[in-house]
């Protein structure tokens, strides 16, 4: 039962691949017209939402074609100029940055790191017994 699930859901992603593009030319083309053509005329803020409402897609059917062999560098492309946008826009003061942070957080994969986990900090160390003697 479970393979004829998974059978079905990759027939469902190559339906949705072979109604989106139907060449690595096409996406191309298809994602410069989201940028340089619609993206103006709309004046819409460019979105992963948007994106995926512009090509017809659902944002589910979009990320899952991000990992598709033909598309899915040009995608993962589209997706950092979009978060780019984004973070212009709140240096700019257009964008609210918890609206960029929630954003970024379920749209391009960032996360919060604890101070002492980012890369090149030093830990911190907790003394215990005669931390105040050894202070003076």
């Amino acid at each position: 039962m479970n393979q004829t699930h998974e059978t079905k859901k990759n027939a469902s992603r190559a339906k949705t691949v072979r109604a989106v593009f139907s060449s690595g030319e096409d996406c191309k083309t298809k994602l410069e017209r989201y940028f340089e053509e619609y993206l103006p005329a709309s004046g819409e803020v460019a979105d992963i939402e948007g994106l995926a409402d512009y090509l017809g897609i659902t944002r589910k059917e979009l990320i899952a074609l991000s990992e598709h062999k033909t598309y899915g560098a040009l995608l993962r492309r589209a997706w950092n100029r979009i978060a780019k946008i984004k973070k212009q826009l709140a240096f700019r003061g257009k964008l609210p940055a918890a609206v960029l942070s929630f954003d970024l957080k379920n749209n391009h994969g960032y996360r919060d790191r604890p101070e002492e986990q980012q890369e090149g900090s030093v830990p911190a160390v907790i003394f215990h017994g005669r931390a105040e003697e050894w202070a003076k």
